[in-house]
């Protein structure tokens, strides 16, 4: 009994490492390491609005950029819709965290709504073939902040913003710059043959 039972216990482990969390398809699909893509459809809902951040039609228009820019640098971005692979339509909520202390005892020390607290990042990509989707994938990553050696200066940045009362709306950029990354590497994490 023993036996039987640590024998399903590794079955069952290898059935869950077979494929990643986020794939979703109903059959198993593999694309080629080489495989191109074209951004079809991207749709961004941007929430948590201040005067002090970018305005929402700027944020769509820098994730937009930096999505097609990563994917150029990775060898993975056609060269027309047509000579592409794969069609991808992505839809992304951008949620910002914005301070706003409701005239507490911080508002001695920061003006509400300057200081961007975190992001939320939350996506789903359809990846289309001859107009028939052939998976889909998402994620949600919530409370995002600066971090790593990269992010370390918008950390100051924010520091300094808040000891100002300047507020961080520099920080921003390091978001819509860098967010794509996240969407490439589940991209890359599509089983391959």
């Amino acid at each position: 009994m023993r036996a039987f039972v640590i024998c399903l216990a590794l079955c069952f482990m290898a059935g869950c490492a077979s494929k990643p969390d986020y794939y979703i398809s109903p059959a198993p699909v593999t694309i080629p390491k080489t495989a191109t893509y074209w951004l079809d459809t991207f749709n961004v809902e941007v929430r948590g609005e201040s005067k002090h951040f970018m305005p929402d039609d700027k944020v769509r228009q820098e994730l937009g950029v930096d999505l097609v820019n990563r994917l150029l640098n990775a060898k993975r971005y056609a060269t027309s819709k047509q000579t592409a692979d794969y069609l991808l339509d992505v839809d992304i909520v951008y949620v910002r965290h914005i301070i706003d202390s409701n005239g507490g005892l911080s508002n001695l020390v920061v003006s509400d709504g300057t200081i961007l607290q975190s992001i939320d990042f939350g996506y789903k990509v359809k990846v289309k073939k001859a107009d028939a989707e052939v998976l889909h994938f998402a994620q949600n990553r919530p409370g995002l902040v600066p971090n790593n050696w990269r992010g370390q200066p918008q950390q100051w940045k924010t520091i300094g913003g808040i000891i100002t009362n300047t507020g961080n709306s520099s920080v921003e950029r390091y978001f819509t710059g860098g967010l794509s990354d996240y969407i490439l590497d589940d991209l890359r994490d599509i089983p391959s043959r």
